[in-house]
């Protein structure tokens, strides 16, 4: 299945970093803005990656359950530095919390999105 995204804005991390979960890469998002859709119970998810050459910018568009849709920015200034990491070429798991990361704990509620890669844009240069 193809997904072509309709989002209108996308959310910008506030925090981020790279972990691991049984040898499995992970990039951690703190997505304050985001809360909408964290306590949704995943059942299907689609993404796909876009560069927009203004802002210099990846944009993670997600589509939830085919209903919820989101965009995540990653400029090369600020969030895009995490996919610079050599985690960020091989495949990863998103996980975004609307909490600071270092309040994170064990009753954090977050979402979860396995399986991502990145094809990066011949454009991009980066």
């Amino acid at each position: 299945m193809t997904y072509s995204p309709n989002i209108t804005e996308a959310h910008i991390p506030h925090d981020g970093g790279w972990t691991e979960d049984n040898g499995v890469p992970v990039l951690l998002l703190s997505i304050p803005s985001i809360e909408s859709v964290i306590p949704l119970k995943i059942q299907r998810y689609s993404y796909t990656w876009l560069y927009e050459g203004e802002l210099d910018a990846y944009i993670l568009c997600v589509q939830i359950n085919k209903k919820e849709e989101f965009g995540v920015v990653f400029s090369q200034q600020e969030a895009g530095q995490l996919l610079l990491d050599a985690l960020a070429y091989e495949e990863f798991t998103i996980v975004i919390c609307k909490e600071p990361i270092e309040e994170i704990d064990d009753h954090t509620a977050y979402l979860s999105l396995p399986k991502i890669s990145l094809i990066r844009s011949v454009q991009a240069g980066w």
